[in-house]
């Protein structure tokens, strides 16, 4: 792998074990773990915190904005500008709530959804978008499934917590997170939002 940085890169020979340790690491740090958890060498000390920002923090801030998605907007219908701007005020004010958001298929939730993420993705917040299922995750940008985002048990039960340790990176990130939006989450278990709700 260390051969790749040597042909984009101007690097001398010595130094390419440490890009590829701390590009490892970043990945790594996605899954809340770490290089020292492996039998790796370890990073050099300064690399090892590198950025101010965590990089669960700085992957959420470089979701990709599309112009297209921040005009959706101008679209939305009578009753989802009303749902937008309710959502949106509580956002502005710094309050916090549920919100439900239904209606039969076909009537465009994931538009919704899509257009409020990245108008607060625009004003650089952070929106943490997760979804019941793969499939749905991957139509929300930056989407991830609830159970990975969230670490909760696939084992579900009603007294599960989730594995969010309170001084990493994901609980951080989830403290600096603007909004939630949980795609389908009536698909799953009333036990996975139950989990989830306890660290919140």
């Amino acid at each position: 792998m260390a051969e790749d940085y040597q042909t984009t890169n101007n690097v001398v020979e010595s130094d390419l074990t440490n890009m590829l340790l701390t590009d490892l690491n970043e990945l790594l740090n996605l899954h809340s773990k770490k290089i020292k958890d492996y039998d790796l060498p370890s990073l050099p000390p300064n690399t090892v915190d590198r950025d101010a920002i965590p990089s669960l923090v700085q992957e959420e801030l470089a979701v990709d904005i599309t112009n297209e998605d921040i005009e959706y907007v101008a679209k939305l219908n009578n009753d989802k500008m009303i749902a937008f701007k309710t959502i949106m005020n509580v956002i502005v004010q710094k309050h916090s709530g549920v919100v439900f958001v239904d209606g039969p298929g076909g009537t465009s939730k994931k538009f919704f959804y899509r257009t409020l993420m990245e108008s607060l993705r625009s004003i650089r917040e952070i929106v943490l978008a997760t979804a019941s299922s793969g499939i749905t995750a991957i139509l929300l940008p930056g989407g991830r499934v609830a159970h990975s985002q969230f670490k909760i048990p696939i084992d579900i039960q009603p007294s599960s917590i989730c594995g969010i340790q309170k001084q990493k990176d994901l609980a951080n990130l989830i403290r600096v997170a603007t909004a939630i939006i949980w795609d389908e989450a009536p698909m799953t278990n009333k036990n996975c939002s139950e989990t989830l709700d306890r660290p919140l």
